[in-house]
């Protein structure tokens, strides 16, 4: 039997990101372009298409889709890529729908996608708690620059949960008093097993520590990839600079914070 891990994660949603375009079309199509094209599940079980049919098969109504995903976001990097991807679809599909689904069904169907899919449905800073299904907002006191490291690493999720010792209930305790880099400070319970798996995470973290600016550091959800928040988006593109020289993926952005 497996363990039910229980999660307490605070989520917050970058300016970078894949970019989808959605137009009708006769039948359904998918293509996929961008720099990680070749590392995405064919059209028919890439969690986008699933997705649209999860919406019809819910009750939604929309005619066929032809659906382009530039894929910018590494591939299992830990960085919700897909389930964003996958949220993206069924907002746009749900608002140009004859007869869209409710905001329950919904989030259900979001939830049935996967653990991150609501969260990426909802948008903004959440923090996420149970199997992804409960969401609060927070206050997060930090907009600014933000670098984003994968060593060119995929990592698969199940892996790292698998190997995953615990605590598999853990509560952060309150977020109420914390800014943003008190918060990342606060850890990873899954970076330990991370490492064990992918030993370049280690270096990837000690370098963005390093690196002139940081405030806090962190691997991004079951990683391989890490981050960083910085004092200024210069330092952050400098700093994005040496980890490519490195051989490293990496991208200066700013933590995006919905009107």
């Amino acid at each position: 039997m497996l363990a039910i891990i229980l999660l307490d994660s605070a989520v917050v949603f970058t300016r970078f990101g894949d970019h989808l375009t959605i137009e009708p079309a006769n039948e359904d199509q998918l293509v996929i372009t961008g720099e990680f094209a070749s590392g995405l599940d064919s059209a028919d079980d890439n969690l986008v298409m699933t997705a649209l049919r999860g919406f019809r098969a819910a009750g939604g109504v929309i005619g066929g889709l032809s659906i382009t995903v530039e894929k910018n976001i590494p591939v299992g990097a830990g960085l919700g890529g897909g389930s964003a991807d996958a949220a993206a679809l069924l907002r746009a599909v749900n608002a140009s729908s004859t007869a869209p689904l409710g905001k329950s069904a919904l989030n259900h169907l979001a939830a049935s996608l996967g653990a991150d899919v609501p969260v990426c449905l909802a948008g903004g800073c959440q923090r996420i708690a149970g199997i992804g299904e409960s969401m609060t907002p927070i206050d997060l006191d930090f907009a600014g620059s933000i670098l984003l490291v994968n060593p060119r690493i995929p990592l698969s999720t199940e892996d790292v949960f698998t190997r995953f010792t615990g605590p598999k209930s853990g509560f952060a305790g309150s977020l109420s008093n914390l800014d943003a880099a008190s918060m990342v400070g606060l850890g990873n319970d899954l970076t330990a097993v991370a490492i064990e798996l992918a030993p370049a995470i280690n270096n990837c973290l000690d370098r963005l520590a390093g690196s002139k600016g940081a405030i806090a550091t962190a691997m991004s959800g079951s990683g391989a990839s890490c981050f960083a928040l910085f004092d200024h988006i210069n330092n952050a593109k400098i700093a994005a600079t040496k980890f490519e020289n490195a051989g490293y993926w990496a991208r200066a952005s700013m933590i995006y914070q919905p009107d």
